[in-house]
C-alpha cells in the first residue's frame, strides 16, 4: 500500500506537467514596409510688411521685417537621399516700386536640413533650405523652419506712398538631384 501511494504521488506531479506542457502553436509572417512620405505645411500669413517713416528728417526709412509664421514639413528618403525646400512667387507679382521682399528659412537643425541663407524673392524657385533628411518638424505654433521676410529698400527715390502689393509664395519640398 506504501509503494502504490508512493507510486502515485510520483505520477501525479508528471501527469500535471505532461498536462500543462501541451501546446497548440500557430505562426504568421508579418510585412512592414515604409512609404515615401513627402509633405508640406505653413502656420499663416505673415501680418503685412510697412514701411513708416524714420525718428529723423533725411534718415533712410527702416526696412521692415516679419518672422511670425513656419514651415512644418514631414520628410522620409532613402538612405543617403536628401530634399531641398524651394520658394517663389507667382508670374506677375512683384513687391513695391523701389523694393525687394527677401526670405530666410530657419529651420532647427537636425535632418531639418540646412539654411541658404536670405533670398530675394522672384519667379524662379530658389532653395532656402536643403539637406533635408527623414524628420518631422512638429505641429506646434513655433516648429519647422521660421520663416522671416523683410520687404527691402533698393531705391528711396523710387518709392511711391500708396503702393500696395501683395503676393503669393509658394514653399514646395523637393527631392534632390
Amino acid at each position: 500500500m506504501k509503494l502504490k501511494k508512493a507510486a502515485l504521488l510520483c505520477l501525479v506531479p508528471m501527469i500535471t506537467v505532461s498536462l500543462l506542457s501541451a501546446q497548440d502553436t500557430a505562426s504568421q509572417t508579418v510585412t512592414m514596409q515604409v512609404r515615401e512620405i513627402c509633405v508640406i505645411d505653413v502656420t499663416g500669413n505673415p501680418s503685412p510688411l510697412v514701411i513708416y517713416p524714420p525718428a529723423d528728417g533725411g534718415d533712410m526709412p527702416a526696412n521692415p521685417s516679419n518672422d511670425s509664421t513656419y514651415a512644418q514639413y514631414t520628410s522620409v528618403v532613402e538612405q543617403g537621399k536628401t530634399r531641398s525646400i524651394t520658394a517663389h512667387w507667382a508670374a506677375g507679382d512683384s513687391a513695391p516700386t523701389g523694393c525687394e521682399l527677401r526670405l530666410k528659412a530657419t529651420p532647427a537643425g537636425g535632418n531639418q536640413g540646412s539654411s541658404v541663407g536670405e533670398i530675394t524673392l522672384s519667379t524662379t524657385p530658389q532653395n532656402i533650405v536643403t539637406g533635408i533628411r527623414s524628420c518631422a518638424t512638429g505641429r506646434g505654433s513655433s516648429d519647422g523652419a521660421k520663416l522671416t521676410y523683410t520687404l527691402v529698400i533698393t531705391d528711396v527715390e523710387s518709392l511711391v506712398a500708396g503702393e500696395e502689393k501683395t503676393v503669393t509664395v509658394t514653399l514646395t519640398l523637393t527631392d534632390d538631384a
